[in-house]
């Protein structure tokens, strides 16, 4: 299993303090905050849901493809031998991508689709921070769509990841009683709207 600490050592060998990293790092240490919130509720492998949420975005390294760095960070940590996080780099594109998706960008023939818990929260968590930035799911979606204008594919998957992230969020809501939009909020200061 990758330790949080030989995760940060990769992301500063790979990152080499980019700007990116930022991203990394806070969309790790909120995943630090809501595993502290459902560890009394679940198990919960909080190790591995740290360390890969801290090298979700290690194919950044490559390229700033919106798809393509899961499938370079997918690579490089299978290459490392960090399989399980490697499945996380690829599966955290859009909430999955299918097998068909996945042989169209590179990947071995098989779903990327998150399954356990700690694969779903990593995409909901990184949706849930801009830049380096708590948000909100509504927030985070406009500005990715702004962002991704012209791009008529990304914009379709996108507009199906938020349906997926909106129904992850609610489901955490009602099965564990916690609610992540609050957390999110109280790591902001308290000023993100609701995102129903």
């Amino acid at each position: 299993m990758l330790s949080y600490e030989n995760a940060l050592k990769i992301l500063d060998r790979y990152g080499k303090e980019a700007a990116w990293t930022k991203h990394c790092l806070a969309v790790a240490d909120l995943a630090s905050i809501i595993s502290t919130a459902l560890w009394e509720k679940t198990e919960l492998d909080t190790e591995f849901l740290h360390s890969a949420a801290l090298l979700h975005d290690i194919g950044r390294y490559v390229t700033h493809d919106p798809i393509l760095h899961g499938v370079e960070g997918y690579k490089l940590l299978t290459e490392l031998g960090y399989h399980r996080e490697a499945f996380v780099c690829a599966s955290h594109i859009l909430y999955g991508l299918n097998r068909r998706e996945a042989v169209q960008y590179g990947l071995p023939e098989k779903d990327f689709i998150p399954t356990s818990l700690e694969e779903k929260l990593i995409p909901l968590i990184d949706f849930l921070v801009e830049f380096d930035k708590p948000t909100t799911l509504k927030k985070r979606f406009s500005s990715l769509r702004k962002r991704n204008i012209g791009n008529d594919y990304f914009l379709t998957k996108l507009a199906e990841a938020e349906l997926k992230a909106t129904s992850f969020q609610r489901e955490i809501n009602e099965k564990f009683g916690i609610l992540l939009e609050d957390i999110v909020n109280n790591q902001e200061g308290g000023k993100n709207e609701s995102t129903d």
